[in-house]
């Protein structure tokens, strides 16, 4: 059996490191993102509950609880019949970072026998009076349950969040790219800002500068605006199964 080594392409040896000498945070940043929710509706028409599938924004998770349960559907139909379904949606929601900070920043380089792994969004449960309810099939549906109305606010607060990516740094002392590891999908706009601000002494080899990867760890506290829901989409191809 052939034995392959684990190599780590965003790494490189350098004689010195390269070093942040400036960042500032930025302020007043739009931002946007999609979020994806499964709903239990019944043959009736009416959303029993809810489970957020893939949040863009940390802290959402109460608001789309709260704003699903109850509301008015038209029910899946298996030909002229309603019937109780899970349907999954995908809700475009924006807001803005109206002032952040960034908490113990770490740069460190890139092990050369580990890959970077993005780290999956967590996985939430259902609620146990969700699990046992009946529900038909995708495959059996003619038309998909869809609401009538949706419409997602969450008020103005502050969150807290960790921040993991891979930072390219050029030898002319930017950064001109990135890889996400970890970090909310709607927060990249203020990432992308945050990162081009920055100023930094470039990686040196055999007393040249050089580009090089970073590995950035840091916790990033965020003043947020009213997150707001402007459109939402049923996925008719994806379904949905509490068990």
């Amino acid at each position: 059996m052939v034995s392959l080594e684990s190599v780590n392409p965003f790494a490189k040896p350098v004689d010195e490191p390269a070093e942040v000498l400036q960042s500032t945070p930025p302020r007043k940043v739009s931002v946007n993102g999609v979020a994806t929710v499964a709903a239990y509706v019944d043959a009736k028409g009416e959303c029993l509950g809810t489970v957020p599938l893939e949040l863009p924004f940390p802290g959402l998770t109460s608001s789309l609880v709260e704003e699903f349960t109850g509301s008015r559907f038209d029910a899946a139909r298996a030909g002229e019949v309603p019937k109780p379904s899970w349907v999954v949606l995908n809700i475009a929601i924006e807001g803005k970072v109206k002032e952040s900070e960034v908490v113990d920043p770490v740069l460190q380089s890139p092990d050369p026998s580990l890959p970077p792994e993005p780290v999956p969004p967590a996985v939430m449960a259902p609620p146990g009076n969700l699990r046992e309810l009946p529900a038909t099939p995708l495959a059996e549906l003619s038309s998909p349950a869809s609401p009538r109305r949706i419409r997602i606010h969450a008020p103005s607060r502050e969150e807290e969040t960790h921040l993991r990516a891979l930072v390219h740094l050029s030898k002319e002392g930017r950064c001109d790219r990135y890889v996400p590891l970890e970090f909310p999908d709607g927060l990249n706009p203020w990432l992308s800002a945050y990162l081009a601000s920055w100023r930094v002494r470039p990686a040196m080899v055999d007393g040249a500068a050089v580009d090089s990867w970073v590995e950035l760890s840091a916790t990033v506290r965020l003043k947020l605006s009213g997150l707001d829901s402007t459109t939402f989409q049923v996925d008719r191809d994806r379904e949905y199964s509490p068990r």
